[in-house]
């Protein structure tokens, strides 16, 4: 975390320093759980909770000053003892304080989004970028308006790219991220279905997605997804919307595009590609799984070719790019069996692409799907998942479970695709039922374990003794 001083804190959030018994700090803290021994501590407000309430825990936790938009009584006369700055709005505060250290740094930020992969697709290109440049990436989904400002404040003084995850559930966030990070470097990997919930329609969904274009700053290298029938309406409307915008790149599996990478192979372990990058010929062999990284990978190549990278270079980095904990990940188990753990986040998109990729798989045994409910579909959560179970009952599975709460829909839809296997569906998760399942495992049997992040579907995979199988 950037060392910072109290006055440096005053002029970027337009605070009033209430007092200032200490004038310099080794970074910036939020959680009075943690030692926070020469830090400022930022009291945020979030739905269920105030940091306002815990100011005396966080000055017996070391802060050296508090950042506040206000002062309880009970805490009156504090600043007899601490530095405090007075804002108008913490959260504000914090948004405008990385927004002041990332216009004072000299480096590039690349902003990423997209309804499915965004996680995968910083990754990958944190991979391929990391041969050339001095990389900060944000950990996990570190991406929202809580998360991008401590990304930007956590990078080290030597980075060159920070690699800035835009998420966002409501109209107007992403163009707020984009005004905290200034980016240099935009790209929308795709749009589907995700969070749904949020905005009622994929048109919508699209609409939010867009903003990253839009609110960019002119100079701004935007890469554009030509696949996505959502992106490439993007690229379409971009002269016209933005003609000032410096420069685009583009990518494509069968359109002409800057960037074109089309699937050469695919088994359990690898992708091969082969295609042309910024017309440079070439092949490469990625140790990932699922015919769906195609378009992260296409992300990542397009993130190095805007950032100055050779083809070359980034043809010789691409192998480098692999997946991380919960996204496509393969577990070898103590029966022999193998599963396919994909529970990071679900949506219906990515439900359909893993299981035809799934299809593609052959094993010895069984193929068993354990699948948990999908979040945040709001009203279209009956349909969404009736129409999951059709998807699954297609699939070639010969035992599913399903649990969560449209468990009865998921199960109709099953049935209406003639499915006639084992099926168990429970409304949330039963131990009993997940062990039951777990004891069916055999030498060359195939899993697949997908759903929301929020359904643990860990739980499952530990119950299969599970060889090097991090439980997070």
């Amino acid at each position: 975390m950037k060392a910072c001083r109290l006055q440096e804190l005053a002029d970027a959030t337009h605070g009033q320093i209430l007092s200032q018994l200490q004038t310099e700090f080794s970074g910036i803290g939020t959680d009075t759980r943690k030692d926070l021994k020469g830090q400022v501590f930022w009291a945020l407000k979030g739905e269920s909770f105030d940091a306002h309430d815990f100011l005396d825990v966080a000055i017996k936790q070391g802060a050296g000053a508090l950042v506040v938009d206000h002062l309880p009584e009970k805490f009156r006369g504090l600043e007899k003892t601490v530095s405090i700055l007075k804002v108008e709005d913490s959260l504000r505060a914090l948004q405008d304080y990385a927004h002041d250290v990332r216009k004072k740094w000299g480096g590039v930020v690349i902003g990423i989004t997209g309804s499915n992969g965004k996680t995968t697709s910083k990754e990958f290109s944190q991979a391929v970028l990391e041969t050339a440049f001095e990389v900060h990436s944000n950990k996990g989904s570190f991406n929202n308006h809580f998360g991008l400002p401590f990304n930007l404040l956590q990078a080290p003084a030597s980075s060159e790219i920070i690699l800035a995850e835009m998420g966002m559930n409501h109209f107007g966030e992403i163009t707020r991220l984009c005004e905290i990070a200034e980016p240099d470097i935009v790209v929308c990997s795709m749009v589907g279905r995700a969070h749904i919930e949020h905005f009622g329609s994929i048109d919508q969904i699209a609409k939010a997605k867009e903003e990253i274009y839009k609110a960019a700053p002119a100079k701004a290298i935007r890469i554009y997804n030509l696949d996505n029938e959502w992106t490439q309406k993007m690229h379409e409307r971009a002269w016209k919307d933005y003609p000032h915008a410096k420069k685009t790149i583009t990518f494509s599996e069968t359109k002409r595009a800057d960037i074109q990478l089309k699937i050469k192979s695919m088994t359990m372990r690898s992708l091969t590609v082969t295609g042309h990058i910024m017309g440079m010929p070439g092949e490469a062999t990625v140790p990932v799984f699922g015919a769906q990284n195609l378009t992260n990978l296409c992300v990542a190549a397009a993130c190095g070719s805007a950032a100055g990278m050779t083809a070359a270079l980034i043809w010789d980095a691409l192998p480098n790019c692999k997946t991380t904990w919960g996204r496509n990940q393969f577990v070898q188990t103590k029966s022999g069996a193998e599963i396919l753990f994909d529970a990071y986040n679900a949506n219906l998109d990515s439900m359909k692409a893993l299981l035809d990729n799934m299809k593609l798989l052959e094993g010895t045994g069984q193929k068993i799907g354990v699948f948990g409910e999908m979040l945040e579909m709001g009203e279209h959560s009956g349909p969404g998942h009736r129409e999951l179970g059709e998807q699954v009952g297609r699939a070639g599975f010969d035992v599913v479970y399903f649990y969560g709460k449209p468990s009865a829909e998921f199960a109709a839809g099953v049935k209406s695709s003639g499915f006639s296997k084992t099926l168990l569906i429970s409304n949330a998760y039963e131990e009993k039922l997940a062990s039951e399942v777990a004891r069916m495992l055999q030498d060359g049997d195939l899993v697949l374990v997908k759903g929301s992040r929020g359904m643990k579907l860990e739980r499952f995979v530990l119950l299969c003794d599970p060889v090097n199988f991090e439980n997070k």
